[in-house]
């Protein structure tokens, strides 16, 4: 995976510059970006590049703020790294929180009342149906950031 770190940097840079030519296309990124943005991330691992790329890819979210939710990795969070992923549901945070996230130091759900101009991008409808009702979100943009409970890691 390292070694292609640097092409995948490029990628996101190239992608950033151009954006999709029609709706249809970005519709589509927009469900494989729900399936495997967490493989995606991994991948670029510059989040701040990846976010900048999706701003010019997803379809652009069109709505007031929001209450958001998203199970956190403790370990990422202390390193500064958030994700992108945010639900409207709490349950749906618990779950990740506890589940794929409750690595290392465990899991954190995490609440924020999100802009409307720091939302990229409102569920895609493969994320309305798994239930999830994902936001993509910047969190550059982001004012206050509340940790709401934490859950022990996984064994």
């Amino acid at each position: 995976m390292d070694r292609h770190r640097e092409e995948w940097g490029t990628l996101m840079r190239e992608l950033t510059a151009c954006a999709p030519k029609d709706c249809a296309i970005a519709d589509r990124f927009h469900t494989n970006w729900h399936v495997s943005h967490h493989y995606i991330r991994e991948f670029v691992d510059d989040d701040e590049l990846l976010m900048d790329m999706l701003w010019t890819w997803l379809p652009r979210y069109k709505g007031p703020d929001l209450l958001l939710y998203r199970g956190e990795n403790v370990d990422r969070l202390e390193r500064g790294r958030i994700g992108t992923a945010w639900s409207v549901k709490e349950e749906k945070a618990q779950m990740f929180a506890r589940g794929l996230n409750a690595v290392g130091k465990g899991g954190v759900i995490m609440e924020t009342t999100a802009p409307a101009d720091a939302i990229i991008a409102g569920p895609s409808a493969h994320s309305i149906w798994l239930g999830e009702h994902e936001f993509t979100v910047d969190w550059r943009r982001l004012g206050t950031i509340s940790r709401n409970r934490y859950f022990s890691p996984c064994p």
